[in-house]
């Protein structure tokens, strides 16, 4: 569809790409009256405000339906930008600034309306598309409706990241050069930062009155390339607030708001208590008339299942809150209609009682301590088993190293490095002193890594007392060789304090160790295949 879709020079042969003749489409794009064209309504925003969405005719709708498939295939989306992009969400978005310091959110104002007709026709005009004037004005005035960009259109989304391709490649070199991470999520730009508020780049913001404001060169950028900062929507959080991205907090996970919670539970209450009926009716009478574009109720069971399915794409179906309320729900519908809900299996006990937390302390080049948080665990006939870079920096093994269980982070115990790998980022290590402490391990599996495994990554990313261990549920996404290391890739993120942790099979057996992950849109979420430890076991080459 592609190629027949970029050798078009005329209007007859676009109209016969959508399958009609041009007076045909001609009607629906010329003849046809703005009323009949688009349906409009407005949806109110949180702010009191309200948000203009055109929705296109049917036969309209699928001429952009078919445009909207052909721009998916042309045009690559850039890692930065989650917005209207496959396998992306708010979620991928919030995660790329997990583990940070600061954040620094903007909103551009009028995001779809200042991307104009001109703007639109210069793309068609222009690489990959090199449409000639008459090819390019009808491309434009199908996806276009009172002279810009439709919120409601199936091909606005796709159109306006093309558009903010430029815009993204600049930002995201800005990010690079001051050593930040930069996403867009539609209309939604986000910076983060690892360093001391007084070290924050002025290129991208400056403090007034301990408030920040975009600086200089981001503004530049932003107006250079067609769009307007609006003022009334930037913010800086710190790790001593609510760190937010688009709408989830990432203070410790991506997480949805309290209030999401406590709304969900209310429900969930109201529907134990008063019935199904009654719970309908007060839930569309109060809570349900500001977000409505059309006068027909709402299905309570399905707003339900909708914010809980939304729990669970942000928290995962393991997460204990999701579980709580999922099953709850479960005890209200048919079975059509239920939750799976996932349970540790006793394997996957096992594996997580044989789990260490690593912590160690040293002195940067400037005397200030820096404490390393890893992941570790301990592995049958081998020892316990991490990171090479979590118990090391610069080919130097750490003096201070310390282990201890989640459960009982009082208890902690020091910890040697017996053998270790930097080719690899392996070490193999013991306590020091004698204790009972060794009481689960882990057995590392025979079995061929394949692509699409299911596979479960275990450890303590962003640990801090009180917290638990993390599972996460993952797929392999890549197998690959480097210098000749066995290692692969799984589609989930890999944070800082997992480094270290195993990465199992659906036998809770370890077939590989999460090493560093995707950071700064650069780099993988690299895991080292598990049976690689026997050429660090049987080499006294890696001894200490």
């Amino acid at each position: 569809m592609k190629d027949e879709f970029l050798k078009i020079t005329k209007h007859n042969e676009l109209a016969d790409f959508f399958g009609m003749t041009y007076p045909v489409l001609s009607k629906i794009i010329y003849e046809t009256d703005d009323v009949y064209k688009y349906r409009q309504f407005q949806i109110p925003k949180k702010n009191g405000c309200y948000r203009q969405i055109a929705s296109p005719s049917k036969k309209l709708k699928a001429v952009q339906v078919k445009l909207k498939d052909v721009f998916y295939e042309i045009y690559p989306i850039k890692p930065v930008v989650h917005g209207f992009a496959q396998n992306k969400s708010i979620v991928t978005n919030a995660e790329s600034h997990l583990d940070k310091k600061y954040i620094f959110n903007i909103d551009l104002s009028n995001f779809f309306g200042t991307i104009h007709f001109g703007r639109i026709r210069n793309l068609f005009q222009s690489n990959p598309f090199n449409f000639n004037n008459t090819v390019s004005t009808i491309l434009a005035q199908i996806c276009c409706f009172n002279n810009s960009l439709p919120q409601g259109a199936p091909t606005s989304p796709i159109l306006s990241n093309m558009i903010a391709l430029k815009l993204d490649n600049r930002l995201q070199h800005l990010a690079k050069i001051t050593n930040s991470t930069y996403t867009r999520y539609a209309d939604d730009i986000s910076f983060s930062f690892t360093c001391n508020k007084r070290r924050l780049p002025k290129k991208i913001i400056v403090l007034r009155d301990d408030e920040g404001i975009p600086g200089d060169v981001l503004t530049d950028i932003i107006k250079e390339n067609g769009f307007k900062i609006n003022y009334d929507k930037v913010r800086l959080c710190s790790t001593l607030s609510r760190m937010e991205v688009t709408g989830l907090t990432v203070n410790e996970f991506p997480n949805v708001r309290r209030q999401y919670v406590r709304q969900l539970s209310s429900m969930l209450h109201a529907w134990r208590k008063y019935g199904y009926y009654l719970a309908e009716k007060e839930f569309n009478k109060k809570y349900d008339t500001k977000h409505r574009a059309s006068d027909k109720p709402k299905s309570f069971l399905y707003v339900i299942k909708g914010k809980l399915a939304f729990l669970k794409s942000v928290r995962s179906g393991r997460a204990p809150i999701f579980n709580k309320l999922a099953a709850q729900f479960n005890e209200l519908v048919d079975d059509e209609y239920k939750f799976t809900i996932l349970e540790v299996t006793d394997p996957e006990k096992t594996a997580i009682n044989a789990l260490w937390v690593v912590e160690t302390c040293y002195d940067d080049k400037n005397g200030d301590a820096i404490v390393v948080q890893g992941s570790a665990f301990q592995l049958k006939d081998v020892g316990i088993v991490t990171c090479a870079h979590v118990v090391s920096n610069k080919g130097n093994v750490f003096d201070e190293i310390e282990v201890f269980k989640y459960s009982d982070p009082t208890i902690k115990y020091k910890l040697k490095v017996d053998k270790i790998c930097y080719d690899r980022d392996v070490a193999i290590c013991s306590i020091v002193t004698k204790s009972d402490a060794i009481q689960y391990c882990m057995e590392k599996s025979q079995d061929t890594v394949k692509m699409q495994d299911d596979v479960k990554l275990l450890g303590f990313p962003a640990y801090a007392h009180g917290q638990s261990y993390y599972i996460v549920d993952s797929k392999v996404a890549k197998i690959y060789p480097q210098n000749n290391i066995q290692k692969f890739e799984i589609d989930k993120l890999i944070r800082e304090g997992n480094s270290g942790g195993p990465i199992i099979n659906d036998k809770s057996m370890v077939i590989g160790i999460a090493l560093e992950g995707a950071r700064k849109n650069e780099g993988n979420n690299g895991c080292l295949k598990i049976l690689e430890i026997d050429q660090v076991m049987s080499s006294d080459e890696y001894k200490i």
